[in-house]
């Protein structure tokens, strides 16, 4: 009798942790795997494909020429550069300035901008906002508010 009990209790032991082993969650996806791969799918490639092929068609996605975009980039670098982590690479400044400056150009959803961006919406709110509140910051001599 004392062997059938042990038996059973045995098998509602394996039976329970078999259920726990089911029940865990699905291990959750750091990222999608195509934003890991930003530097293939990112729009960066088509701006530097247009400075190289069409200046007017640079100046018209970023609404500036790449003069005027390099002199931008070099105020705001320091307020929007961020470190590179042993987990991830940094988004760079100029990825960072670029895609706020579409954003604004475009008024596009940040859903709609991460298929150019090659960037997560949620990334992109934080990149955006940041951004120009730097913008703010560095250009508030020549921005006049009504």
């Amino acid at each position: 009798m004392e062997e059938a009990c042990i038996a059973i209790i045995v098998a509602l032991a394996t039976d329970n942790a078999d259920e726990g082993r089911k029940r865990k969650k699905k291990q959750r996806i750091w990222s999608k795997e195509w934003f890991l791969k930003r530097n293939k799918y990112t729009h960066h490639n088509l701006l530097d494909e247009l400075l190289l092929t069409s200046n007017e068609d640079y100046a018209n996605f970023l609404r500036m020429d790449h003069s005027t975009f390099m002199e931008l980039l070099e105020k705001v670098e320091p307020y929007i550069k961020k470190k590179d982590t042993n987990m991830r690479s940094a988004i760079p400044a100029n990825q960072r300035l670029s895609t706020t400056l579409r954003y604004l150009a475009t008024g596009q959803s940040f859903e709609d901008l991460k298929f150019t961006t090659a960037i997560a919406p949620q990334t992109l709110s934080k990149i955006i906002i940041e951004t120009c509140e730097a913008l703010v910051i560095v250009l508030k001599d020549c921005i006049q508010v009504s």
